[in-house]
């Protein structure tokens, strides 16, 4: 009988090199403002499965998108999109409002050819652009052309990013939460806890944080914790939908909406 015990035993333990994790949740971090320091790298150094969100058109943001892309990390662009305020802070290759069709879409076409690793995009501020439907048709109608997804950063409860996006066929997501708001190591890992939670409560979760000390140390801490956590962190590409049309099982809470700007 013991002898029976010790069998089963190694085949049980011999299996669970072959079986594979089952995880609770999945979660998709992304770092936006790359581009503009030589810090940024650190971030794309950590051995984890992060996404890079690059602004177009600055000093290091083509050299790091090749970098994060022959690591095999999702690569895409933060486009600079007009706000209610601090418009100034928006940097090169900015999309605003009163833009023709053309200058629009060519302005979108330089940012896609300044990071071609891109394959997706996200919106740098935008308060107030995201919430006019026909420059977001403009962005769809050019993203459908060229395979592309757009990641919605929620910087107004009121954006028109996903509806629009729906009806041209071109694949949406939203963030969920932005990691560092407040650049403060405890209020980091606090947001990083309600990450965790909401992709246990709905299947998935997506983060933002930008290239701060202070997110990069609590990064190190806490992604390897997720895999006790249940979760497993992946590249926001593999959170998109087979169609277009994004369904949830409910409505997965935002707990900010403040417009992030370029970090200092």
């Amino acid at each position: 009988m013991r002898l029976k015990i010790k069998w089963i035993g190694f085949i049980a333990l011999a299996l669970s090199f072959f079986v594979p994790n089952v995880f609770a949740g999945k979660v998709a971090i992304v770092i936006d403002d790359i581009g503009y320091k030589k810090s940024d790298r650190q971030l794309l150094n950590l051995n984890a499965a992060l996404t890079f969100a690059v602004l177009p058109h600055t000093p290091l943001g083509a050299e790091y998108a090749k970098l994060a892309a022959q690591n095999k990390r999702d690569v895409i662009i933060h486009l600079p999109m007009q706000a209610r305020q601090h418009n100034r802070l928006l940097g090169p290759g900015a999309l605003l409002t009163d833009m023709t069709k053309q200058q629009y879409q060519q302005t979108l076409i330089s940012a896609l050819e300044d990071i071609p690793y891109a394959v997706g995009v996200n919106n740098h501020m935008g308060s107030l652009l995201t919430q006019m439907e026909q420059p977001m048709a403009w962005t769809m109608e050019l993203l459908r052309q060229h395979n592309m997804f757009f990641l919605d950063s929620k910087t107004t409860k009121h954006s028109k990013i996903e509806s629009v996006a729906s009806e041209w066929g071109v694949n949406a997501l939203h963030r969920n939460i932005f990691l560092d708001h407040h650049r403060d190591k405890k209020q980091i890992r606090k947001q990083f806890k309600r990450l965790i939670n909401i992709a246990k409560n709905y299947g998935m979760a997506i983060g933002i944080g930008h290239p701060y000390g202070e997110t990069y140390e609590v990064l190190q801490e806490q992604i390897g914790e997720l895999e006790a956590a249940g979760i497993e962190l992946v590249p926001l590409s593999s959170l998109l939908p087979t169609s277009p049309v994004i369904q949830f099982a409910g409505q997965r809470p935002d707990y900010q909406t403040q417009e992030p700007t370029i970090s200092e």
